[in-house]
């Protein structure tokens, strides 16, 4: 959000509502204002016990009105609503929101970011991208390191937490909330406490996020975003590694494929890890064709003194300096194990 220093403290009515148990997304949008009002509609079920809207602009003199299905406009003195207002955006919650669609109305002008959230026992517990992967008797599907890849048909994986819904149709949809594509999801198990969908897709070029609508158990339409912004990149960075495991007072040396499905470009290579057992990163730059591979060599040194039971995540970055813009991740985890004297006794 964009705050002021003073309205620091404010700010915790949306850190309160934001960490309530079973809070979902039902809308989430970033974009721009150009001075004219713009109105977006937003659907609140009949099994979303409390609703809170956030609006917020990096300019001042921008405004949300925020009216009930059946007409009313939200103030300070509405039965079950709470208002906080900023100098650049507006917080409001509701408690035992009206059923229907309800309409904000924004208006001003630079960046601005709206969401929605409910609290509510309709939710996403997980949006993955995956792919098969795993040994003999133990195969299925893994979710991907980093972002999916440009030019590939992508296999997504959806748990929803379903007890309170009817029916699920899930779309991809941009920063601003409007809808690229629906999808085709097949659904992997019976339990609606935590339902599975799985399903292909083309990727869009344009940054995405994933959505699902549908009737509520008492037949009412819901709606709801899952947070994190997806974007189909053209570099792909992989593990090659055959241990995880770093013996305490030793240094291993570990292996990662940096691959460039688009056109030639360099790539700088950033490697990070939060127990600082990185020593060693070649090269810090490589040069790769179209559908050129690179090899990415990170040497990793515990100290003597390090504690069995502790573990560290490597991750690499590389992103582009030249070509086209494109970046993209891998996480690799280590963990440290008892040493021979810890499993050999005297």
């Amino acid at each position: 959000m964009f705050l002021q220093r003073s309205e620091a403290a404010k700010a915790f009515h949306l850190v309160r509502e934001s960490t309530r148990n079973n809070v979902a997304t039902v809308f989430w949008a970033t974009g721009a204002l150009d001075g004219k009002t713009q109105t977006i509609e937003i659907p609140v079920d009949s099994v979303t016990e409390r609703i809170t809207f956030t609006f917020s602009v990096d300019t001042k003199g921008s405004k949300l009105t925020l009216t009930e299905p059946s007409g009313a406009t939200i103030t300070e003195g509405s039965a079950g609503a709470e208002v906080t207002e900023l100098n650049c955006g507006r917080i409001i919650t509701v408690s035992s929101p009206e059923v229907g669609n309800w309409r904000a109305e924004i208006a001003g002008t630079g960046r601005f970011w709206m969401e929605a959230e409910a609290q509510s026992d309709i939710h996403f517990v997980s949006v993955e991208f995956v792919k098969e992967g795993g040994r003999p008797g133990h195969d299925g599907l893994f979710r991907i390191q980093g972002q999916p890849v440009a030019g590939r048909p992508a296999t997504l994986e959806v748990l929803l937490s379903a007890a309170a819904t009817k029916t699920t149709d899930f779309r991809l949809v941009t920063e601003r909330g409007e809808t690229i594509q629906k999808l085709q999801m097949r659904t992997v198990n019976s339990d609606r406490a935590t339902l599975e969908f799985a399903g292909s897709l083309e990727l869009p070029k344009a940054p995405f996020r994933v959505a699902v609508t549908g009737r509520d158990a008492n037949g009412q339409r819901y709606q709801r975003f899952f947070g994190a912004l997806f974007h189909a990149e053209s570099v792909e960075v992989s593990p090659k590694l055959d241990f995880d495991e770093l013996l305490a007072g030793s240094t291993k040396r570990a292996t990662f494929t940096v691959h460039n499905i688009g056109s030639p470009r360099t790539f700088r290579i950033v490697v990070t890890d939060a127990r600082q057992l990185v020593r060693k990163v070649e090269p810090r730059e490589l040069s790769l064709g179209m559908d050129e591979s690179g090899i990415v060599q990170v040497d990793l040194t515990v100290p003597a003194e390090t504690a069995p039971g502790v573990e560290d995540d490597v991750v690499v970055v590389a992103t582009s300096t030249a070509g086209p813009g494109t970046s993209n991740s891998s996480v690799a985890h280590f963990s440290v194990p008892p040493s021979n004297a810890d499993h050999n006794p005297r």
